[in-house]
């Protein structure tokens, strides 16, 4: 689910049936360029509210190219593009949030390779190591990222570091500051994962956090492509990490049974109390549209932020992070559309959109100073000073996986009905169909 827009599940990764012949080709070889009309249409998952930065960069692009550009957001994206390519009617550039399904569009024949289109290797170099692993098919390039989420962020109270607790920057270390917040009398955790019918992709979210950074993101990839089996003794030993964070005693909270019932958006709110309520919160930056409304005007006066430390003992040696994002990925090779995807691919795109607000860049030399409020600069510091991307997990798996067995089994491990080897079994029954 693209949780950091709190959105419609997903079917993202169901098969693609039939190879559809899109509007500009229906080849999975880009050949030969056409001249455009002076047009450009893009269907994505990005809302109309959520749009009006794209829309003032892609207003740029107009201005400086004379091509028009139309961008219509759908609410049910997957099957739209879906049914659009097997009917021939495929937009000249769709934006997509799963990267999962340019892989199925890809394998299908309908999508076109960039490699010739644009300078592929340029844009390796400006994007966040391991971004452009998820559109790179068969050594060839499938899309161009546009904008990214960041998930490993852990939330504090302003004055974390001088209220006397310092910045973690392993995971040994952040186990030590739970034990040092408990000693102190505070709660170092605030966790609320209630969301009605989607209840349960917290939880995911940190198994997913765990294993990439227990197991390295190789590992993590077999694993979410389901060449590793999801009861492999690594994922149970992943979820287990999870539940000695919930279940250590004055650790989170509310407790266990507290997570469960306690609403996502509103559980980091006790971190705004005095004195707080707890020290800490994991969660991606779309959280803070959840923070009060006088928070909300001044983040960087009112809360603070760090990655969630990699560098697990016996694990990964690096900062990984999890996050989401929206691909570029073509239909059509005429040259309007290679001009927008040059202009998509280029290090700076995006200024307007980062002053709008609500958008991350993808690339490590973006300017951050271009965004709209400090806060956000130094959370895209922290994704850029990252050595590896992951998307995360549940929205690579098949939906009735990461959609569906993944969240109920988390839910039925953390209030205490299944053991972690019980819940991680029943997942990969699931799996197997």
């Amino acid at each position: 689910m693209r949780k950091w827009q709190i959105g419609a599940v997903a079917a993202g990764l169901l098969a693609v049936t039939g190879c559809g012949v899109p509007g500009g080709g229906g080849s999975n070889d880009a050949g030969e360029t056409k001249d455009g009309d002076g047009s450009i249409q893009i269907l994505g998952a990005i809302p109309e509210g959520e749009a009006v930065g794209l829309n003032a960069a892609l207003k740029t692009f107009t201005d400086e190219t004379g091509i028009k550009v139309t961008y219509t957001p759908s609410t049910d994206f997957t099957t739209e593009i879906r049914t659009k390519v097997k009917g021939g009617d495929a937009p000249d550039i769709a934006l997509f949030p799963q990267p999962g399904l340019v892989g199925d569009l890809t394998a299908s024949g309908d999508t076109l390779p960039l490699d010739d289109l644009i300078d592929v290797d340029k844009l390796n170099d400006a994007m966040i190591p391991g971004l452009m692993d998820s559109v790179t098919i068969d050594d060839k390039t499938y899309g161009v990222p546009i904008r990214v989420s960041m998930k490993s962020l852990v939330w504090t109270p302003k004055n974390f570091e001088q209220s006397g607790y310092k910045t973690p920057t392993t995971w040994d270390e952040l186990m030590s500051l739970q034990d040092q917040i408990i000693a102190k009398g505070q709660t170092p955790w605030c966790l609320g994962a209630e969301a009605g019918a989607d209840t349960g992709w917290v939880f995911t979210d940190w198994v997913e956090e765990i294993v990439l950074r227990q197991e390295g993101p190789e590992f993590y990839d077999k694993w979410t492509s389901h060449e590793i089996p999801f009861n492999d003794p690594k994922i149970v030993q992943a979820i287990e990490t999870m539940g000695d964070i919930i279940n250590k005693p004055k650790n989170v909270r509310g407790g266990a049974d507290g997570t469960l019932s306690e609403p996502f958006g509103d559980s980091p709110l006790p971190l705004f109390s005095n004195p707080p309520g707890c020290e800490m919160h994991r969660q991606a930056n779309f959280i803070t549209t959840f923070f009060p409304k006088d928070v909300q005007k001044d983040l960087a006066a009112n809360v603070d932020v760090f990655a969630l430390p990699g560098d697990m003992k016996d694990g990964y040696e690096g900062t990984p992070v999890l996050g989401a994002g929206d691909m570029a990925t073509a239909f059509t090779n005429d040259t309007d559309v290679v001009k927008l995807m040059k202009f998509f691919a280029e290090p700076d795109f995006g200024a307007e959109w980062a002053k709008s607000g609500g958008w991350l860049s993808p690339s490590v030399e973006f300017d951050n100073s271009n965004y709209s409020d400090p806060m956000t600069g130094e959370i895209a510091k922290l994704l850029q000073d990252a050595d590896t991307f992951r998307f995360d997990g549940s929205d690579l798996m098949p939906a009735a996986v990461g959609a569906g067995t993944f969240w109920s089994e988390m839910n039925a491990y953390v209030g205490g009905e299944k053991s972690a080897q019980d819940a991680a079994d029943a997942i990969e029954e699931s799996w197997r169909g």
